[in-house]
């Protein structure tokens, strides 16, 4: 019984050693990652007023600085910038592209340090505070101490919890000792035990510590001049790629806009300045006095495009051929019977002799109408000035009357067809906009709505305006139709609004000089170039313009 006693009492005390000393060590563990992952990025400083944003980065005892516009983020090129510390001023270089250097011997000081920026530009004076933290190194002594901390930190006399331990754990194996001394018929049994504890005590004192030392390193921090994205969903970038991209910010500011909404649009010829020509018979095409017009090519007013001759059957050429035999004969009849008459002038009546005189005339125009009716050809002339859209005959086609030959528009003079499945929208309508598929902006002028429907939709007619992109016949377009009534929103460019991986539409806010965080909103498009954003953005937020998509691929 007392060495059963004793053996749970030494069970005990291994058992209230190993685990509490692993857990304290595995628990220091990640602590001492921390430092190393937030020393990063080097120490930076940050100052802004409502004209200047301000980022200076040190790298050794040189401090860069840029300097961009706070509303635009258009970098400040040509301005001089100084610095002021403790009474000590200091003049930057410039660099060009918005950035500065100082080459300052203090930076290598570690310490906080105030700071105070001047920037005197063409259209701008402005002073900026700002605090800068150096930190500490590490390295040296510390890290030695640190290691030598971490490598004794497990041991459990240490702590004054095991100190108790260790003091009952000597007891016992005293009384134990001196049990097994008296007790010479038990002695091989007691020996075993006690080797078997002093084994497992040695097990949890020592192999474990070395097992929680032995754990996985903290991983390596990513390269800070490189664009990221951080685990909050925003992205850090880097000044210097947002100069490479070419970003730019606006900030946003509530109004009211006009309330628009979208229809689908096609490009159509404007009836007035378009036409078509038509075969008016059926014939064969010749070509005109320049050639046969290709589709591109200018055309003026009354110019002849082709020739048109008209085919005669077999049996309809021998009648006309047979009547204008006829009227050969009668011709001359009529001409011996005018001759004649006059002749006998003074002994017959002369209305005799003027009727015989237009009887002969009215045979040969007879005759010649019906001879040009076999050979003559029909000039095929252009309606109106214009570039020929569609060519249609060749030389030798043979076409039937009323058959397309060719099409001319005016290119300066296009209209827009949009169809709205809502008769009621165009009761407000006051002008529009359109998107073409490549992104460009078109102008449009309203010009009105049909009275009636065509296929359950209400077509709705548009000028192209002046400074229009090059269109043709046939294109699609996105039509933004703005109306009378308005709304209350921020305006930005329609390059602003971003559709992520889930589906969401999302605009990116500049937090810091180097930060952004997307913001999930919504919005409609206000005109070809422009949306109103109604919800998920706050007034006076910065909100990137250009270069938004790049930012929505930072991975």
């Amino acid at each position: 019984m007392p060495c059963a006693a004793l053996l749970l009492l030494l069970a005990t005390l291994v058992q209230l050693a190993g685990p509490s000393a692993v857990h304290a060590h595995s628990e220091a563990a990640p602590a001492a990652a921390g430092p190393a992952a937030a020393s990063v990025l080097e120490p930076r400083v940050e100052a802004a007023s409502p004209d200047v944003e301000l980022l200076g980065i040190v790298e050794g005892t040189r401090l860069t600085v840029y300097l961009d516009h706070y509303a635009t983020n258009v970098p400040i090129d040509g301005a001089k910038v100084s610095l002021e510390r403790n009474g000590e001023s200091f003049d930057a270089q410039p660099a060009g592209d918005g950035t500065y250097r100082f080459d300052l011997p203090w930076l290598a000081t570690p310490g906080s340090h105030a700071l105070l920026f001047t920037v005197i530009g063409a259209d701008l004076s402005d002073l900026l505070t700002a605090t800068l933290e150096i930190p500490a190194p590490s390295g040296g002594s510390a890290a030695a101490a640190g290691g030598l901390q971490a490598h004794l930190s497990w041991w459990p006399g240490l702590q004054p919890r095991y100190w108790i331990a260790a003091v009952l754990g000597t007891l016992a194996l005293l009384a134990f000792a001196v049990i097994a001394l008296s007790s010479r018929r038990r002695r091989a049994p007691t020996t075993l035990a006690a080797r078997l504890l002093l084994a497992a005590c040695a097990l949890s004192l020592v192999e474990r510590p070395v097992h929680a030392h032995e754990a996985a390193p903290a991983p390596a921090a990513g390269n800070p001049k490189q664009p990221s994205r951080l685990p909050d969903g925003s992205v850090f970038v880097p000044m210097p790629a947002q100069r490479a991209i070419g970003l730019r910010t606006q900030v946003g500011e509530t109004g009211s806009v006009a309330l628009s909404f979208e229809l689908a649009g096609t490009v159509v010829a404007d009836p007035a300045a378009s036409g078509l020509v038509q075969a008016p018979v059926a014939g064969r095409i010749e070509p005109g006095p320049a050639g046969l017009p290709h589709p591109g090519q200018r055309v003026a007013r009354g110019a002849v495009l082709a020739w048109l001759v008209p085919t005669v059957g077999v049996v309809e050429r021998s009648a006309r051929q047979a009547e204008l035999a006829d009227l050969d004969a009668r011709i001359e009849i009529a001409r011996a019977r005018s001759e004649r008459y006059g002749q006998l002038a003074g002994s017959i009546p002369q209305r005799d002799i003027d009727a015989a005189r237009t009887e002969a005339g009215s045979l040969v125009q007879r005759r010649e109408a019906m001879a040009a009716g076999l050979s003559t050809r029909i000039a095929l002339v252009a309606p109106v000035s214009g570039m020929v859209s569609a060519a249609n005959g060749a030389s030798g086609q043979v076409v039937d009357a009323r058959d397309l030959l060719f099409r001319i528009v005016d290119p300066s003079r296009l209209m827009v067809e949009a169809l709205g499945y809502d008769a009621s929208q165009a009761a407000g309508v006051t002008g529009g906009s359109a998107v073409a598929a490549d992104g460009r902006a078109v102008p449009l002028a309203w010009v009105g709505a049909a009275g009636q429907l065509r296929e359950q939709a209400l077509p709705m007619l548009f000028r192209v305006g002046a400074g229009a992109p090059p269109l043709v016949v046939g294109e699609r377009l996105r039509v933004i139709a703005t109306t009378r009534a308005t709304r209350t929103g921020i305006v930005l460019p329609a390059a602003s609004l971003v559709r992520v991986a889930n589906g969401e539409t999302v605009v990116w806010v500049q937090a810091s000089a180097e930060r952004f965080v997307p913001a999930r909103v919504a919005a409609s498009a206000l005109d070809a170039g422009r949306v109103v954003v109604t919800a998920g953005l706050q007034p006076e937020q910065r909100v990137v313009t250009v270069s938004a998509s790049l930012l929505a691929q930072i991975r």
